[in-house]
This record gives C-alpha cells, sequence and structure tokens, in this order.
C-alpha cells in the first residue's frame, strides 16, 4: 500500500487505531494485539465470494454441459444451481431467463417461484413468461427430451437428424414447445415451407409466446415474403415488454428481419451491423459497416450515424464525433447522428448546444430520449420550472423508462424510494442502481435489506468500490470493526479517490449538479 493511500484511510477511519502488518493497515480495539492479516485472507465477505464461485463454477459445468449435448447431467447441474442459490433476486431472474432460453421451463419456473413479488421481479417474470414459456409445462423426461432437440439443433449442427427424431416420436406430441422445436428444425436446414407449417401450429396452440411469432417473421423473410415478414414484426413490436433486455431481443429480431429483406448490399449491411451490435457483438459491427462505406455512397449518413451511435455506446468520443458530424453533414434529418451530438455535447458540458440537437432530435421521432435529454440540459442550464414540468409530464406516460427514471432522480431526489426499484425492475444489470438502493437501506438502518441489495452487486462487479465502501458501513453497523475496515480498504484499493466516487450519484447527493456533472 503506497503511503498516500495510507494516509488517505487513516483520515477516514475514525473507528479505530491503526498498525502495520504484512503491509496492510489493521485495526486495533483498545489494547487488543495487531491482527495480521495474509493477502490471501483479507477478504471481509468470505460467505458472498464463496457463493458467488459456487454460482459461476456450477453455471459454467451446467452450460459446458448443455452445449455439448449431455443434457441430463447439465439440468442436473442447473437443478444443484436453483436448490442450493441463496435469495437474490438478480440471480434468480438472470438464471430463470437463461433456463427458459434452454427449454428448461421447470428450473425456470422454480427460480421464479423463490421471488419475492414485488416492484424489482414483476416485469421480469411477466417478460419470461410472454418471450419463451409454451402453454403447459411437460413432465421432466419430455422437458429433457425437447432441451435435447434444442441443444442438437441450435449448437450442434444436427438440424436435420433431430428434426426427423421429432417428426417420428409421439412424445411431448402435446406441447406446442415440440411444434416450435421441428419449425426450427427445418428452417435451420433451409427446408422454408415445412418451417412455416409447422410454426403455424405452435403459433395456433399458443398465440401468446413472442419466440414463436419471432421464427415465423425470420421464416417469411428468408421465403422472400418481405411484407409478410414486416408485418408480424409490426405486430410483436406492439406487445407489452418493460425491461430493457427483452426490448432489445425485440429490436434485434426487427433489424435481422430488415436486414433479410433490404435489397441493396449497403443497406443490408446497415441493418446487419445493427444487428449485430444490439448482440453486444460491436466490433463485429464496425467491421462490417467500414466494409460497407466503400459502396455506400447513397447510405453513407446512415452507416456514418450508426458508426457515431456504437463508438458512443463503447466510449469512444473522438470517433463517434467524428462520425456524427459527417452523417450530420450529408443528413441534417439523420435522427441517430442528431442524437448523438447531443449526447456527446451534453458530456462536454456544452448545455446549449446539446439543448439546441435535443431539440432537433425530437423534430425526428416518437422516442423518449430527446425529450429526457431537453430536461436534463434545461436541469444543468438551471432552469428548474421547465425541467420540473417535462419529467412531470414525461413520468405520466413512460413511467418505466430507464433514462427517464434515473434523469428524473436528479430532480425529485425524495423519489429515490420509488425511482429506483423502478429503474431494476426493468433492468436488474444497473449496478449503480443496487448500490443506491443499498445506501437507501443503510441510511434506514435496515443492513438485512442492504446486505441483499450488495449480494445482487457483488454478483454483477465483484471489483466496484462502492460496493465496499458500502459493505464496510454494514459491516461497521453491526459492530464487525475489522472486516468494516479490510473492506474499507479493498475499497481505497479499487479508488483512492473513492470518497469523490461514492457521492458522485449517491440519491442524497443526486440533486447538487456540481457533483452531478464534473468530469
Amino acid at each position: 500500500m503506497n503511503k498516500r493511500l495510507f494516509t488517505t484511510l487513516l483520515s477516514i477511519l475514525t473507528m479505530t487505531s491503526f498498525t502495520i502488518s504484512a503491509g496492510l493497515a489493521v485495526p486495533v480495539q483498545g489494547e487488543q494485539k495487531p491482527l495480521i492479516l495474509h493477502a490471501e485472507t483479507n477478504v471481509a465477505n468470505m460467505e458472498m465470494v464463496i457463493k458467488d464461485n459456487f454460482v459461476k463454477a456450477k453455471y459454467a459445468s451446467a452450460e459446458n454441459r448443455f452445449l455439448q449435448g449431455n443434457i441430463k447431467a447439465s439440468h442436473d447441474d442447473f437443478a444443484d444451481l436453483v436448490a442450493k442459490a441463496s435469495h437474490d433476486d438478480y440471480v434468480f431472474l438472470a438464471y430463470a431467463m437463461k433456463m427458459a432460453e434452454y427449454g428448461f421451463f421447470d428450473l425456470s419456473e422454480e427460480l421464479i417461484s423463490k421471488l419475492d413479488n414485488n416492484l424489482y421481479t414483476k416485469n421480469y417474470v411477466k417478460d419470461i413468461r410472454k418471450y419463451y414459456y409454451p402453454t403447459g409445462m411437460t413432465q421432466l423426461k419430455d422437458t429433457l427430451y425437447l432441451s435435447d432437440a434444442y441443444a442438437g439443433i441450435v449448437y450442434n449442427n444436427l438440424a436435420i437428424e433431430t428434426t426427423s427424431e421429432l417428426l417420428n416420436s409421439v412424445q411431448a406430441n402435446e406441447s406446442d414447445y415440440k411444434n416450435y422445436l421441428i419449425a426450427l428444425g427445418y428452417y435451420k436446414s433451409n427446408n422454408l415451407v415445412q418451417a412455416l407449417k409447422y410454426i403455424n401450429n405452435a403459433i395456433n396452440e399458443n398465440d401468446v409466446n413472442v419466440n414463436y411469432k419471432i421464427l415465423k417473421a425470420k421464416i417469411l423473410a428468408d421465403s422472400d415474403k418481405s411484407k409478410q415478414a414486416l408485418k408480424i414484426i409490426a405486430k410483436i413490436k406492439k406487445t407489452e415488454f418493460n425491461t430493457i433486455d427483452f426490448q432489445n431481443k425485440i429490436r434485434a429480431a426487427e433489424e435481422y428481419v430488415l436486414y433479410k429483406t433490404s435489397k441493396d448490399e449497403p443497406l443490408k449491411d446497415y441493418h446487419l451491423s445493427f444487428y449485430y451490435h444490439l448482440q453486444e457483438k460491436s466490433l463485429l459491427a464496425t467491421k462490417v459497416l467500414q466494409s460497407a462505406i466503400l459502396q455506400a455512397k447513397s447510405y453513407t449518413p446512415q452507416i456514418f450515424a450508426l458508426l457515431s451511435r456504437i463508438y458512443y455506446e463503447n466510449d469512444e468520443p473522438f470517433k463517434a464525433l467524428d462520425f456524427a458530424q459527417r452523417a450530420y453533414k450529408d443528413d441534417r434529418g439523420n435522427y441517430m447522428a442528431v442524437l448523438t451530438l447531443a449526447d456527446i455535447n451534453f458530456d462536454d458540458r456544452k448545455f446549449d448546444d446539446a439543448l439546441k440537437y435535443y431539440k432537433a432530435a425530437k423534430k425526428l421521432t416518437k422516442e423518449v430520449a430527446p425529450s429526457v435529454g431537453i430536461a436534463k440540459s434545461y436541469y444543468a442550464l438551471e432552469q428548474d420550472k421547465k425541467t420540473k414540468k417535462i419529467y412531470n409530464k414525461l413520468l405520466k406516460r413512460m413511467s418505466y423508462d430507464e433514462d427517464l427514471l434515473i434523469g428524473a432522480l436528479k430532480v425529485f431526489p425524495q423519489r429515490a424510494y420509488d425511482y429506483l426499484p423502478a429503474v431494476v425492475s426493468v433492468d436488474i444489470t444497473n449496478n449503480d442502481v443496487w448500490l443506491g438502493l443499498a445506501n437507501l437501506a443503510i441510511k434506514d438502518e435496515n443492513y438485512s435489506m442492504a446486505e441483499t441489495y450488495l449480494n445482487n452487486s457483488y454478483y454483477i462487479d465483484e471489483n466496484n468500490f462502492k460496493y465496499y465502501y458500502y459493505l464496510s458501513q454494514v459491516l461497521k453497523a453491526k459492530g464487525e470493526f475489522e472486516k468494516s475496515n479490510i473492506s474499507l480498504i479493498k475499497c481505497a484499493t479499487l479508488n483512492s479517490n473513492y470518497e469523490a466516487g461514492v457521492n458522485y450519484n449517491a440519491p442524497e447527493k443526486i440533486h447538487q449538479r456540481q457533483s452531478v456533472y464534473e468530469k
């Protein structure tokens, strides 16, 4: 530990005195002898580390077996994970989604049944069932049979063989999911006529399942039935999905269908790149776009705008600015370019310019993002009356938009108890919000709930300095001073200026403009 870091710790940690042993700051209570800590035991949250290691190791084993087609062993591993996993919402929801994707609906439903019926979980539960679930559950032997078919078709290049097996077996005939798998097998083996027949069977039995409808749209797109494919996508987009995960799935499906139905090669590349980007394959997306630039003179504004957005979302502002300006120069009506320019100007604290671009972007779309941008720009310019008016109007009709809720929290910090849970209910991976909830629980002296929120945070990012800061507060409140100090040392190791970082967007500080917008 360097001298500066140690001095910082001494100035902050006032509950105990310190001595140095084995290169670490170690607390001493009164006349107690110094506690010697070695690096390998310098862990304040060992129970959480063990839980996290178990979850990751068991999941890795189960997924590896699934991908190899060892379905029974995979199901056993996942079942063990479900049985032994602690009651942490993030783990239950994340794996409920994955189990549904793999066709392990019994395990998905078991995880869902373990959840509390609260604001954090209800949107995800609705979306998981609406997107994946068949009309009814099958017996375990049928679940394993159908999951084995899914693995064979999707991961093991056995579409023809698996489809034939499904057709010649009467097992699980009562399941609409079986018809979906037959359609998927035919689709993967390019027998589009039969694929359409069986996906129609599945939808006739279950007209709620959105995954079935997406497959039908893909089949129609590959069958050169563009209008029918796009019509289905339009209907799917009207289905309410509140969570970010499932909104992205719908958007990705739309871009894939547009890729398949576009006639011009540069436009096909544009939509394929957008599809890759939504699949979090941004490097592949940029490669396709950069190749398309050479043959895409009539589409360069669109391509430049998408490149700018990808670079912006991957924290490459200089490249983002360059491509956004080039797109805007060629086409001032390109919404994506205008929005990106607005966001970049806002990040650079050029709030008047940002406001101008956000207003221009609002005229080009029905999306809520420009309106949120206008509101936060007014806030930065200290025009509170306009800010509150816009946020109140937007919140009445867009109560689950993540960026809107986060922006509104800066204006209405007293509503943190409502807005933070609402954000988690649409995006369980938002670590800052889990940490914000932990902070509120600590202030309420509800340390058990704070630990639950911190557990969710740890699964998402075990090296977040804020996690260790709030953990130190919980441990201190429980009288575990040695562990509290160890946790704070870990926090300072990750970020020596952690106090500024923690206060940057904590709920009780979020209304202070200078701390919010300071770079």
